[in-house]
């Protein structure tokens, strides 16, 4: 009997604390003995099937260190510039918002199938202690990503956004 008793409360407690992480990397680096952690990727927002602006990302942590590992594809060319933003808008209607720390220009990729060029570019962004604790905390609800051209606004989805708390909580 105990033994049942024993196994219920490991099973209930492991259930109970248990995320659900899902990394891309999970390993210390032979040469500089740095601890990374990648999630797997994941979309904040998508339009046109694919075919419009899209928005994903991974979590990336690389000793204390925390990441938002942007990813935007786009039918226009596009660029990132250094100081710009990207903003979060939350459930207390207000902004978190994180500086793009390098100049990015979109690289092209032509579908001969559909006879169009896709633009998409990726950004390895840090995420201050201040931010983290923000971002946890609060629910987001829309993203905008300035550009050298203006910026584009996107609803996130709950289910995206719980996500995105999941999975920064896997890197913590």
């Amino acid at each position: 009997m105990k033994k049942i008793i024993l196994l219920t409360l490991i099973l209930t407690t492991n259930f109970i604390l248990g995320q659900n992480c899902k990394y891309k990397i999970n390993e210390t680096d032979e040469f500089t003995k740095n601890k990374i952690l990648e999630t797997k990727a994941e979309l904040f927002t998508i339009s046109g099937m694919g075919l419009g602006f899209s928005c994903g990302y991974s979590l990336k942590k690389i000793n204390e260190n925390k990441y938002l590992k942007l990813s935007i594809s786009s039918p226009s060319i596009f660029t990132l510039r250094q100081g710009s933003e990207i903003m979060f808008k939350t459930d207390k209607e207000e902004t978190i918002n994180l500086k793009f720390p390098e100049t990015v220009i979109a690289d092209g990729q032509y579908n001969s199938t559909l006879k169009s060029t896709h633009w998409g570019a990726y950004i390895l962004i840090p995420i201050p202690n201040d931010i983290n604790e923000r971002l946890l905390n609060e629910k987001i609800s829309k993203l905008r990503v300035y550009t050298g051209d203006g910026y584009i606004d996107d609803d996130i989805k709950e289910k995206r956004a719980v996500k995105f708390v999941e999975y920064l909580k896997c890197i913590q």
